[in-house]
């Protein structure tokens, strides 16, 4: 399963010298870990850019969850969705009026194309985690987001690949779409057969990707 919203960085986009008056628009604010930022109907019309931590998107509905991406340093969004943005670790956003960014794209479209593009992204990735719930069971996704993880930010030993998740089991279930109980005994399944072996307090190896990755689709 596939978490971040997009490759493209919009900060490395801003930081160059004819965005510099524009980049300095921006009202910084920071956010505590766990916080619930904005919600469907955020009284406010805003785009955040993430300059620092992650944040969790995701969409409600009665009392189930549904993760639509990880948001990252350079991810832009809107707080008008129907969607939830959740601080996973204490984040920094850049923050503007919808209408201010508007009208500097009208007059950038270097920049607007950038933007276009990540948002091209989102879309891409709200399809993707339809079709991971409706064709994949839970210990495929579970072990689809280990997998990409592992690629993002994994580091290779002589044992294999470690990953640090920085996620609570809940936090983890809610991004697979799972129960906080499901996903703590497919984990502990995992750890048990020895395709995933505990380091520390959120922090795994995984041995062999093949491997894993199999185990998954038995």
């Amino acid at each position: 399963m596939k978490t971040k919203l997009s490759s493209i960085n919009l900060l490395t986009e801003l930081r160059k010298p004819e965005n510099s008056a524009f980049l300095a628009e921006f009202t910084s604010v920071n956010h505590t870990k766990n916080k619930l930022i904005y919600s469907p109907g955020h009284k406010q019309d805003l785009v955040f850019i993430v300059k620092k931590g992650r944040l969790r998107l995701y969409l409600a509905v009665e009392d189930k969850e549904f993760s639509l991406a990880i948001l990252e340093p350079g991810d832009i969004y809107p707080t008008h969705t129907r969607a939830h943005v959740e601080a996973l670790e204490k984040v920094t956003l850049m923050v503007m009026p919808t209408a201010k960014l508007h009208a500097y794209m009208a007059t950038h479209p270097a920049l607007s194309r950038t933007i276009i593009r990540i948002l091209g992204d989102l879309l891409n990735q709200t399809f993707s985690i339809i079709d991971s719930l409706v064709f994949k069971d839970i210990k495929q996704r579970l072990a689809d987001f280990f997998i990409y993880e592992t690629r993002q930010n994994g580091i290779k030993d002589k044992k294999g690949t470690i990953v640090k998740l920085d996620l609570t089991t809940t936090q983890l279930a809610a991004i697979v779409g799972a129960s906080r109980q499901t996903v703590s005994t497919i984990v502990s399944a995992m750890l048990k057969d020895g395709v995933l072996e505990k380091q520390h307090r959120n922090k795994y190896r995984i041995p062999n990707i093949d491997l894993f990755r199999n185990y998954a689709q038995i």
